[in-house]
């Protein structure tokens, strides 16, 4: 079987998700190529829903009318195509034609995200109001965790198959000395930013505040040195999240519903009853945040306390780490036997 990867060519979560299942499928003996050139399905939709003036429209299709052919033509030789992107960009009319992309293809497309939409009713409102696909844009779903705005255990069309972030090869190694990571600043959420800046300095741990553009390779040589990660925002996953676990550095967050797909509590939406696991540390204010980070400095090891963190993260959420070998190979019989219910 040969299956095509077709997600965006800057280093953001789709590409990271992309290059993640291609390692995944390939333990499977499925032949994958990776295709940055998610752009030619905008340049299908149409003027009249592009929201794009006349001039720059024509200008996109023509410049780039003979490799868009071409890229059309390869993927045509493939059994399926795997569409990574975020949601809901993967869902809006005005972003991507997949519609007439499927037209032209007729094998199975697939779309590959951190969450499954199925489980976030509050933008499934918002494509409907806006008038824009949800669901059966797709012939099958792929997701990484199978809980977002609620649980729900994969069925049918839906396949929770994790991710392979082994493939990245990033370890709990000992550390020189305690740094904190401080996330990237985002709108609305500066009064936070400020709270852990003011509760390092009280601590004097030393910290790393993420400002600038970096590089895959830059931004996890960074999480390698880190020891905490600070959490800047609700977060539907959060591959930092991710990758700063596998380096064995503890997850600070303002509120345990901050990181969605990692709640363990069997019914999310209940946010008291909400859990999360002890390579989270969860504080509300900058006298708790203080308390907590005073405490994890004065418990810190140097080599356990990384092992520590990572071995907890492993033990609750091995399917993050390892993928799902359950789902993966009933994706895969599905799309042997060309089983393509109904997914609406």
């Amino acid at each position: 079987m040969k299956i095509a990867i077709l997600t965006r060519p800057d280093y953001r979560s789709p590409r990271v998700l992309a290059e993640t299942l291609k390692p995944q499928l390939q333990q499977t003996s499925v032949s994958i190529e990776i295709f940055y050139d998610i752009n030619f399905l905008n340049r299908l939709v149409s003027y009249r829903d592009s929201k794009l003036s006349l001039h720059f429209w024509l200008k996109e299709k023509l410049f780039n009318y003979i490799s868009d052919k071409i890229v059309i033509k390869k993927l045509g030789k493939f059994d399926a195509v795997v569409i990574s992107e975020c949601s809901p960009n993967g869902f809006v009319k005005s972003l991507y034609n997949v519609e007439r992309f499927k037209k032209i293809y007729r094998n199975p497309v697939l779309y590959y995200e951190v969450y499954y939409l199925g489980n976030a009713p509050s933008q499934i409102n918002k494509l409907r109001k806006s008038g824009d696909a949800v669901m059966n844009r797709y012939d099958l779903h792929l997701s990484v965790s199978e809980i977002t705005e609620i649980r729900q255990q994969p069925s049918g069309n839906w396949f929770n198959i994790g991710l392979y972030a082994k493939s990245w090869n990033l370890t709990p190694v000992p550390k020189k000395e305690m740094i904190a990571i401080i996330d990237f600043e985002h709108p609305g959420y500066e009064t936070y930013r400020q709270m852990q800046i003011s509760a390092l300095q009280k601590v004097g741990i030393k910290y790393i505040s993420l400002e600038k553009s970096y590089s895959i390779e830059e931004i996890r040589s960074i999480y390698q040195q880190g020891s905490i990660y600070f959490m800047q925002s609700p977060e539907a996953f959060g591959l930092p999240i991710l990758e700063c676990l596998c380096c064995g550095n503890q997850i600070f967050t303002h509120s345990h519903t901050w990181p969605m797909s990692w709640r363990l509590h069997s019914n999310p939406g209940f946010p008291e009853n909400d859990v999360l696991p002890e390579c989270f540390t969860v504080c509300s204010d900058e006298e708790e945040l203080v308390e907590n980070l005073s405490k994890f400095k004065k418990n810190y090891h140097p080599s356990e306390t990384p092992q520590k963190v990572f071995q907890n993260f492993i033990r609750h959420y091995p399917s993050f780490y390892h993928g799902n070998e359950h789902e993966l190979q009933r994706l895969l019989n599905v799309l042997k036997a060309g089983r393509m219910g109904d997914n609406s």
